[in-house]
């Protein structure tokens, strides 16, 4: 190990803290998996007991987290929230799309009608991407106002009023499912899934700092008995950073950063196979070179802070 690349625990923890109920329970038990086989199993009972009760509060956490997150996703409702939406977000789409044409090539009426509508949903900022029941508000704005008798009209001119039509169907059906779904997941106490990710988070910060310390305390003749751990764990948030945290929606909506869909939430992305003796530089976001720690409060969550 290189100790003039060490490298804190902020920025990464603080893009997971930022993540879906999913992806979040996703890192948490990689990490927990690699902790088994490159801590617990490789050192031993040469693992000192201040990392060994660590990581014994930290596997308690996880598997807290992951009970909650069960109970969240188990609902009947999540694959139905999931299709329509999906339908929805390929008609909105559609409709920015004829716009851009119209646009273009359209009548000079048809041109004045697009750009107005283009200039509406800038306005609105409907992102597809984002979770389902802040995707459903911006939507009902945006097709509350497609309704008024101006836009009735201009719409009309774009032969858009049938997409504007299945969109207010689409999005109706979608917020009275979040609603429903809501109310059957009342078994979860408030702050449930927060509380069960904070615990987490904290107790990741913990056995990463720990690991940390005990890298440099233990570092001589340039090498320590983590080195394998740090550069495994680094390369699982490399992975995560360009696979997982990069992607769209998923994951249930109970909880910080949480977005609604159908991911499984009893399966961890298995990263890739590179060199574990790489090391990974600490000034570059998504090289590996993003911090395996815990809940720090980095304002930038794409600094690429790791454990080496």
């Amino acid at each position: 190990m290189n100790i003039y690349q060490f490298k804190q625990i902020n920025g990464f923890a603080h893009l997971v803290q930022k993540q879906s109920n999913t992806r979040h329970l996703s890192w948490i038990k990689q990490f927990g998996e690699r902790l088994q086989t490159e801590i617990t199993q490789q050192l031993g009972a040469q693992a000192p007991a201040l990392l060994t009760q660590a990581i014994a509060q930290y596997q308690a956490a996880a598997d807290h987290e992951d009970e909650c997150y069960l109970i969240i996703s188990k609902s009947e409702l999540t694959p139905q929230i999931a299709a329509l939406d999906a339908e929805r977000d390929t008609k909105y789409v559609g409709l920015k799309s004829m716009a851009d044409a119209l646009h273009r090539i359209g009548s000079a009426e048809q041109q004045q009608a697009a750009g107005q509508l283009i200039d509406l949903c800038a306005h609105y900022k409907v992102d597809i991407s984002e979770r389902y029941d802040d995707e459903t508000t911006k939507m009902s704005q945006l097709l509350q106002e497609l309704q008024t008798e101006t836009w009735t009209a201009r719409i009309e001119t774009l032969g858009l009023t049938a997409t504007v039509g299945e969109l207010l169907s689409l999005n109706q059906q979608i917020k009275h499912l979040i609603d429903l779904r809501n109310n059957e997941l009342a078994q979860v106490t408030p702050q449930a899934m927060l509380q069960a990710r904070a615990a987490s988070d904290d107790a990741y910060a913990l056995v990463v700092t720990i690991i940390n310390a005990l890298a440099i305390a233990d570092w001589a003749n340039g090498s320590s008995h983590y080195d394998q751990a740090v550069a495994r764990i680094n390369q699982d948030q490399d992975y995560y950073l360009k696979n997982v945290f990069a992607k769209g929606k998923g994951g249930a909506s109970t909880g910080t950063g949480g977005t609604e869909g159908t991911e499984n939430p009893g399966t961890t992305t298995e990263p890739g196979t590179t060199d574990p003796g790489t090391t990974t530089d600490p000034t570059t976001p998504g090289s590996g070179g993003s911090d395996s720690g815990g809940s720090g409060s980095d304002p930038n969550p794409d600094a690429g802070d790791g454990m080496e």
